[in-house]
């Protein structure tokens, strides 16, 4: 909603749920009814997510959490830290962030650097763009090149297109687990590679990429070589500390350079804060953005945004400081434990296959596929929907994937019932592919040029961002 004054000291609010015109002694009335109207649109949306039915999306949600967040970012919720003369304590957080997770990720007696973002595709582009820097415009590269997997993040080809990067994505199959293949890596080096892209896990089958041999072959070509660590940066090195089977993913191999982690994820902070990490000091000011003649005066920031949400820093710190490691591990525990049994549970059933690899999950994510006998996983997709399941359907391969969270420990025995029920129906009642629905959707998708589909999603974007 909009407000602008007009004459006679009214309010003109340009939303339709609300008169065109409205006296400034009504201001106070209608600022109780837009909490309100919030609050019941609220309730229902948040039923979904509560239900703990939904992949990933909603990372912790425990209520004395969440409330305890709210209380912090109301007591900064003016803050900017672009201004640290103003909120010095702003600036303390995110040291104190970026510090506790280079920590973390066996960077402290690396001198591990960083900056916190907005997000995993702002840390990832952030990354790109320091690397473009020091391992290519500083050693006069003028067609930089990128190596990645199929599985990498689409946030690099984001990076890549706004910086004109060429990305070169490997193939990353059944036959490799669906990891990055360090030796097809190798085959892809030339003297334009600036970096490597690998991830820990990957967002579509949840596999680890095996950082240690990809570090030998960046240390060995002398590249950059980046760990896309958003789902995993806040659950693996808790699972490697209590024994779970992590293979070597961050700066403990000395090729890794950089690193991404999601606090809004499983750091359970607020929406809208991530942390990228830099081997060195060099690295991390190669992405800043320094103006000395701007005639406001100088100006510096860090990552892409001016201005930056000083109370998601301090929400982030808040978080991590509050759960501390015992809590982390309390968390990763069940999240781990629930993955590996639900994993479990999709290999016994007639119809599914498991993606990935290894029958034990690695970590938070169980990805599978129809395994023949004619079955269809988008229609399976659209089962689960209508038994109010909200699940990722993924493409080449075709499959499905739950991303597996607090919430969904919960219901773990539900989600196996559920999924069991929606194969043997589909298997004794086969039903042709609809005209509508995402079966179709993504279908279509897999089948046509790329030209119309982003034409569509763009359309789409319009029609999400039209109210």
């Amino acid at each position: 909603m909009k407000f602008e004054l007009c004459a006679g000291c009214h309010v003109r609010a340009t939303c339709s749920y609300y008169p065109l015109l409205i006296r400034s002694d009504q201001i106070t009335s209608l600022l109780t009814r837009i909490p309100q109207d919030l609050q019941g649109r609220a309730q229902i949306e948040n039923q979904i997510w509560e239900d703990g039915l939904v992949s990933g999306a909603v990372y912790g949600g425990d209520a004395l959490h969440t409330k305890f967040l709210n209380q912090v970012y109301s007591l900064y919720s003016l803050s900017n830290p672009l201004h640290p003369d103003i909120w010095p304590t702003v600036n303390q957080c995110e040291a104190e962030v970026i510090s506790m997770t280079a920590n973390l990720l066996n960077g402290g007696d690396e001198n591990v650097v960083g900056t916190m973002t907005s997000g995993g595709t702002e840390s990832i582009v952030m990354a790109v763009r320091a690397h473009l820097q020091i391992y290519g415009k500083n050693r006069g590269i003028e067609c930089p090149e990128i190596i990645s997997g199929y599985t990498a993040h689409a946030g690099l080809n984001k990076a890549c297109e706004m910086f004109n990067i060429r990305l070169v994505q490997v193939q990353c199959g059944e036959d490799t687990g669906y990891k990055l293949d360090a030796r097809e890596v190798e085959k892809c080096m030339n003297s334009n590679v600036i970096m490597i892209y690998s991830s820990a896990p990957c967002y579509p089958q949840g596999v680890i990429d095996p950082i240690a041999d990809l570090s030998r072959v960046a240390t060995k070509y002398g590249v950059g070589l980046h760990v896309d660590g958003c789902l995993g940066g806040f659950v693996l090195p808790f699972a490697r500390m209590m024994n779970y089977n992590i293979p070597t993913f961050d700066f403990e191999c000395p090729g890794v350079t950089s690193m991404s982690a999601d606090t809004h994820k499983y750091g359970y902070a607020c929406k809208g804060t991530s942390v990228v990490l830099y081997r060195n000091k060099e690295l991390r000011q190669a992405q800043y953005f320094n103006y000395a003649k701007w005639t406001g005066g100088l100006y510096s920031t860090p990552t892409i945004a001016g201005s930056r949400a000083g109370a998601l820093i301090a929400c982030a710190w808040a978080s991590l400081t509050a759960i501390g490691e015992s809590g982390f591990k309390t968390r990763v525990k069940l999240i781990m434990d629930a993955t590996q049994e639900i994993a479990k549970g999709v290999s016994q059933i007639k119809g599914l296959r498991l993606l990935g690899g290894d029958p034990n999950p690695p970590a938070m994510i169980v990805c599978f596929a129809s395994d023949g006998f004619d079955l269809d996983i988008y229609q399976v997709a659209e089962a689960m929907t209508k038994r109010g399941w909200s699940l990722n359907s993924l493409q080449n391969p075709a499959s499905i994937h739950l991303c597996v969270t607090l919430k969904t420990v919960e219901h773990k025995d539900k989600f196996l019932c559920d999924l069991n029920n929606a194969v043997k129906e589909l298997l004794e009642n086969p039903v042709k592919r609809k005209e509508g629905g995402s079966a179709a959707i993504y279908g279509a998708t897999g089948s046509m040029p790329p030209g119309p589909v982003n034409e569509l999603l763009k359309v789409y974007t319009d029609v999400t961002l039209s109210c």
